[in-house]
C-alpha cells in the first residue's frame, strides 16, 4: 500500500495544463508534478507547463487531481 505523506524535501511548484485554450492551475510536488507532465507528453496533444515564477503562492492552488498517482511509490 503506498503512503500519501509528502517527503519533507520535496517541495511544491506550479503545474499549468492547458486545455481548449484556457489554462488550469494546480499545485503538485516537483516529482509528482515531473512525472505527470511526462506522461501527459506521451498522450496528449494539449500543453501543460511547470512555471519558473509563479503567478501567484503555490499554496494557495488546489492539489492536482489525483497528484498521489504520480507520485514517488516508494514514499
Amino acid at each position: 500500500m503506498f503512503s500519501h505523506a509528502r517527503r519533507p524535501f520535496d517541495t511544491d511548484v506550479q503545474v499549468r495544463i492547458w486545455l481548449g485554450g484556457m489554462p488550469f492551475d494546480f499545485c503538485a510536488t516537483q516529482a509528482a508534478a515531473r512525472a505527470f507532465c511526462s506522461e501527459w507528453q506521451l498522450k496528449r496533444w494539449e500543453a501543460v507547463e511547470m512555471p519558473t515564477r509563479p503567478l501567484c503562492d503555490v499554496r494557495l492552488l488546489p492539489r492536482l487531481p489525483c497528484e498521489q498517482l504520480f507520485g514517488d511509490p516508494t514514499a
